[in-house]
């Protein structure tokens, strides 16, 4: 079990809270050690006052199969809850706001947009590929 982090979460990238209106935040995060059970990549840093209103995220690891979620430091299933996601699946949109019934949520503090790991359901596993990750958020005036 470990914690990763993709190009738009690291320590050195602020997130993009200085400008009003949409923001597009696309990251990636190159898998470099078989992925286990337990493994979190945060890959997309949320600026306090956002308000996510579009996920999409897709792994080109060709390990057979993963049992993941998407969400954040507060709600792992805030976007995508637990589902199985295996090789050619492609492009799984974990549309925003609607896996909660508290819809629209909007941040309070900085967070960061996560992969939840829960089972690599193969003993294959594979180093290689990559996860990737497209999030479009909303920023107010005031939020800023």
């Amino acid at each position: 079990m470990a914690t990763f982090t993709a190009s738009a979460a690291q320590a050195t990238v602020q997130p993009k809270a200085i400008r009003v209106g949409l923001v597009a935040v696309r990251s990636t995060y190159s898998i470099g050690a078989a992925p286990s059970a337990g493994d979190i990549i945060q890959m997309v840093k949320v600026p306090a006052g956002a308000t996510p209103i579009h996920v999409n995220f897709a792994c080109t690891n060709n390990t057979p199969s993963f049992i993941l979620e998407v969400g954040d430091g507060i709600l792992s299933s805030r976007y995508r809850s637990v589902a199985t996601y295996s090789i050619g699946v492609g492009w799984v949109v974990a549309q925003a706001n609607t896996a909660v019934p508290t819809a629209p949520y909007t941040y309070s503090a900085d967070d960061t947009i996560d992969v939840f790991i829960s089972t690599v359901t193969a003993s294959n596993a594979t180093i290689g590929g990559a996860f990737h990750m497209n999030v479009i958020f909303s920023m107010d005036a005031e939020a800023r």
